[in-house]
């Protein structure tokens, strides 16, 4: 791997970026890296602006969309702003190069009876089914991250709010409805009894392992991982024919959704996590055409004035 390559990747991880992001930016990277060589036989320090734009060219022509195409031009940008301010480089390929336009993408969020349907399929009062009606009421209630749900520690939860670790380590409190505290009170007891004593700092606790068996000792349970939280959507969203995409992140989606008909684009973005308000604008892109002109209609400034009448 490129020595420059390698002093970026160990400044994102200074810079505390999650395990997950650092991969998928090393990976974007090396890919760049190996089709320069076998295209031109030049290193990363070399490329010029006529060589990003024969890259873009190449993956439109292997049918990249360009959401993604723009997510890699957007991690070398930063590597070679990287370059330029280590003095590796003195100009910025990119500089000249422009997003790809994207297409608005429609997706379908899930509704409110395909929610209490998820919820509902895990009905049972044994510790996996109080797990998994917890996990879900948790994800679509705060619209959580997988990796910041299974990183809750029992700590993190308070009598009215929850404190996420986001990406970067940030921290943000979200609210606990009455709902999600009186289902996280069932699911602490069930835990308590489940742990017989032994202790989990995390809240959310694994019984299986990589194989998919059952953990012979309790000792061993540890926190979730990414797979174990999207199998509990997955598992329950198949059962009740839900016609979504079965993601954690539909999940997520569709709290940004439904949540903009209760309160402002702002507070959203904020108990979302994000730093820019563009990105939570992504998330609501898709809502359709009929949600759109409903709320408008519910929000007609004339139509909130008391005592009077307009035609």
């Amino acid at each position: 791997m490129n020595l420059s390559l390698e002093d970026y990747i160990t400044e994102i991880e200074i810079q505390n970026y999650s395990k997950s992001t650092v991969k998928n930016k090393k990976a974007i990277l090396i890919q760049f890296e190996r089709w320069l060589w076998e295209s031109f036989q030049i290193e990363l320090e070399d490329a010029t602006t006529r060589h990003i734009k024969r890259w873009i060219k190449y993956l439109l022509d292997k049918g990249i969309k360009a959401n993604t195409i723009n997510t890699k031009l957007k991690t070398l940008n930063n590597f070679y702003k990287f370059c330029i301010k280590e003095k590796i480089l003195k100009d910025n390929p990119l500089d000249d190069i422009e997003l790809l336009k994207e297409e608005k993408v429609m997706i379908k969020p899930f509704s409110i009876e395909d929610i209490q349907k998820m919820i509902d399929f895990y009905c049972g009062s044994n510790f996996m089914d109080v797990r998994n009606r917890t996990i879900l009421t948790c994800l679509f209630e705060t619209g959580i991250r997988s990796a910041e749900l299974s990183g809750l520690l029992l700590t993190d939860v308070f009598d009215d709010a929850l404190l996420i670790r986001g990406k970067g380590n940030k921290q943000r409190l979200v609210p606990v409805s009455l709902h999600l505290k009186r289902q996280l009170m069932k699911y602490r007891r069930v835990r308590e009894k489940y742990l017989k004593g032994e202790e989990c700092p995390f809240l959310f606790v694994c019984t299986r392992t990589k194989g998919g068996g059952l953990k012979k000792e309790v000792s061993s349970i540890g926190r979730m991982g990414h797979d174990a939280v999207l199998n509990v959507v997955k598992r329950s969203g198949k059962v009740c024919g839900v016609d979504v995409k079965l993601l954690v992140h539909s999940c997520r989606r569709s709290y940004a959704q439904i949540s903009l008909g209760h309160t402002d684009l702002y507070t959203v973005s904020r108990l979302l996590g994000h730093t820019q308000l563009a990105t939570t604008e992504k998330y609501i892109q898709s809502i359709e055409d009929k949600t759109v002109l409903e709320r408008g209609r519910n929000a007609s400034p004339l139509s909130t004035l008391r005592g009077k009448k307009y035609s």
